[in-house]
């Protein structure tokens, strides 16, 4: 993420670790018949079955890293909804490693460039 050291230093972004529900806890259900009083459909009437039995299942879910930033209108300056954005350790590792190998290869370029500076003021 783009200026994210400056960012946290004035509090405009957060990290958090959240819980993601992927899909959510269903409890054993017997069957449920229509009673006075609920909308039935047509073709249906007072002590038909409305659900059949459900057998539970149980909550999947995950935790999610996420980085929150602070968004303001650039008209008025107002806050707007915060931006999320999810992030995976291996996604920030792969970042980085990106990072090194660039910086690698400015390094390499500045040691050619300051090779080529000597040789020519040898001249």
């Amino acid at each position: 993420m783009h200026n994210y050291k400056a960012l946290k230093s004035a509090g405009k972004v957060s990290v958090q670790k959240v819980k993601v529900i992927d899909r959510a806890k269903v409890d054993d259900v017997a069957e449920v018949k229509y009673k006075d009083g609920d909308d039935i459909p047509e073709g249906k009437e007072i002590g038909d079955v409305k659900v059949e039995q459900v057998y539970g299942q149980s909550e999947r879910s995950h935790e999610e890293l996420q980085v929150v930033k602070k968004m303001y209108s650039p008209d008025t300056g107002e806050a707007q909804d915060d931006s999320v954005r999810s992030y995976s350790l291996s996604q920030v590792k792969s970042e980085i490693d990106h990072c090194k190998s660039q910086v690698a290869k400015i390094q390499a370029e500045q040691a050619d460039l300051e090779q080529l500076e000597t040789d020519l003021k040898a001249l």
